[in-house]
Order: C-alpha cells, then structure tokens, then sequence
C-alpha cells in the first residue's frame, strides 16, 4: 500500500500543475461570508449599514428583502441583495455599497 501511494502521488502533482488554472474574469467580485470579516470594512469605506439600507430597500424595491451580500468589485463595494417580490418569484439585484438607490 505505502508503495502504490509513493508512485501515486508524483503523478497526482504532475497532473494538478498541469491542469489549467480557472480564470477570473477581471470584474469578478469578491463577497465577504462572514458579517464580523464585512463590519470593520463598513467603517473604513463608510458604507451603509445594513438596517439603513433595509430601509431604503423596503422603498424602492417591491418585494422583501431576503439576502444582502457585501462584495468588493475593482476599487468599489456593493450589495447583492436577494429580493422576493409579492408573486413569491426571487431576484438579484446590485445596488452601490455607499449610496445603493441614488439615481
């Protein structure tokens, strides 16, 4: 067994460097899972809250509010929020971190 596993793994190397790395679209976002890791960062930029901006969702979005994400795209924030509108169908919409309904 220890033998099989010593002419295995040089081959396992071999084939993961050789893999192609998945590419990264340059304006992909990068989402924070976890609201303690998102807080400090919403200080820092002065984003809006989460309450004040539920607010705000609860105006100009028909529907409620199920999700709010925050991600950084490029040098910018913003919020994917996850909205269910009266028929009960979801939809995504993304809105600026900073001012998420101004016009």
């Amino acid at each position: 067994m220890f033998s099989l596993l010593r002419l295995v793994k040089p081959v396992l190397v071999v084939l993961a460097t050789a893999l192609p790395a998945q590419a990264v679209p340059a304006n992909a976002a990068s989402c924070f899972d976890d609201w303690s890791d998102a807080a400090p960062i919403m200080l820092k930029e002065k984003l809006l809250g989460t309450r004040e901006l539920h607010e705000q969702a609860r105006q100009h979005l028909p529907g409620d509010l199920i999700r709010i994400t925050l991600c950084q795209e490029g040098p910018r924030y913003i919020y994917r929020l996850l909205v269910r509108d009266p028929l009960g169908r979801l939809t995504a919409v993304t809105v600026d971190a900073r001012r998420p309904f101004d016009r």
